[in-house]
């Protein structure tokens, strides 16, 4: 696993695979976000949903953590051997939302991770 000499490049580093990630999304339509193309196994919508379900859960383990609870991953309701019923949980909860609507849950998603890193020691 690669370390970070200080919480700056990690926030760094996320931020520009971010960016390279969301803009993807920049010239898509509302009107293609349910798509699917042979090339991708994912629609639009299911690519963010998929994102925004890991980032969600990121975050629901830290809280979970710094509350005492004991955590439980990936979710509490799926183990391991059950990412494909967890990704179907990601596309059935975020993917009907419309695509600026789960680029801005991804975003204020990553905003949370900062504030995370920032947090810890």
């Amino acid at each position: 696993m690669r370390v970070y000499e200080n919480k700056e490049n990690l926030k760094t580093e996320i931020n520009k695979a971010f960016v390279k990630y969301i803009s993807e999304f920049d010239n898509i339509p509302e009107t293609l976000k349910d798509k699917r193309v042979d090339e991708v196994d994912r629609t639009p919508a299911e690519n963010l949903a998929y994102q925004v379900g890991w980032t969600t859960l990121l975050l629901k383990w830290e809280e979970d953590e710094r509350k005492g609870f004991q955590v439980k991953t990936p979710s509490d309701k799926f183990k391991w051997n059950q990412l494909g019923e967890l990704y179907q949980w990601f596309t059935d909860t975020y993917a009907h939302l419309s695509l600026q609507e789960l680029k801005a849950k991804l975003n204020e998603n990553i905003n949370k991770i900062y504030t995370m890193i920032d947090s810890l020691s």
